[in-house]
């Protein structure tokens, strides 16, 4: 005669076919892909995709929330022995971004207003840069070349975005809140000759900012 589990050791054997599939890989760019991060802030703090983990990164209730390392210029400058870089906004790297990828992001600076060039999303280090515009939507600006405003997506401050990027050079495509366009263009790129540990994104908050992930997809795409 087979014996009952107990509950809790059957709801162990039964987690993992009821835990929520992974998205299926879909693009308007690409045919193909690999799934080579997701993360939904349930777990531990993955180094390797943000850096190392310091008092200005925390995750919490299912968020990775990054604050200021410092609150004033005066301990900034005491504990770091400089007068730039201070630490004064939020600033956070996702890294290892593939030469072609398809990213799903859903985050969210929290803050008053905007400032001059704050807050922003650089798709490749000092790239394409991705932000907002006054009274709602979106600008993208392409390095060395042109800007496209989006007011359409209404994306605004301390509202979640749902961002989606496809990327290979000379072609991106942005989706904002299911608002999607395609750029082609030869100033296309997230390579900076400059940068040493290779392509990724960097978000800047700004002043009084935060900055809330609540889940990330990465896909390496074909």
């Amino acid at each position: 005669m087979i014996k009952t589990l107990p509950l809790l050791l059957l709801c162990a054997l039964l987690a993992p076919a009821l835990r929520a599939e992974e998205p299926a890989f879909s693009s308007q760019l690409f045919t193909e892909g690999t799934l080579i991060y997701s993360d939904d802030f349930d777990g531990e703090f993955n180094r390797e995709r943000w850096g190392a983990p310091k008092k200005d990164k925390e995750i919490k209730d299912g968020k990775l929330i990054v604050t200021p390392l410092f609150q004033s210029a005066e301990e900034a400058m005491k504990a770091l022995n400089r007068d730039h870089h201070l630490g004064l906004e939020p600033v956070v790297h996702l890294n290892r971004i593939p030469e072609q990828f398809v990213c799903h992001l859903r985050y969210k600076f929290e803050t008053e207003k905007l400032t001059p060039g704050r807050p922003i999303l650089q798709i490749g280090h000092h790239m394409i840069l991705f932000s907002y515009l006054e009274g709602g939507g979106h600008r993208i600006r392409l390095p060395d070349g042109p800007s496209f405003t989006e007011p359409e997506s209404e994306m605004k401050l301390n509202e979640w975005i749902d961002l989606v990027i496809e990327y290979k050079k000379g072609e991106i495509r942005i989706s904002v809140n299911g608002y999607s366009k395609t750029y082609e263009h030869e100033k296309v790129t997230i390579i900076n000759e400059k940068e040493k540990l290779g392509a990724r994104f960097s978000f800047k908050g700004g002043p009084d900012c935060r900055v809330i992930f609540d889940s990330v997809r990465l896909w390496s795409a074909e």
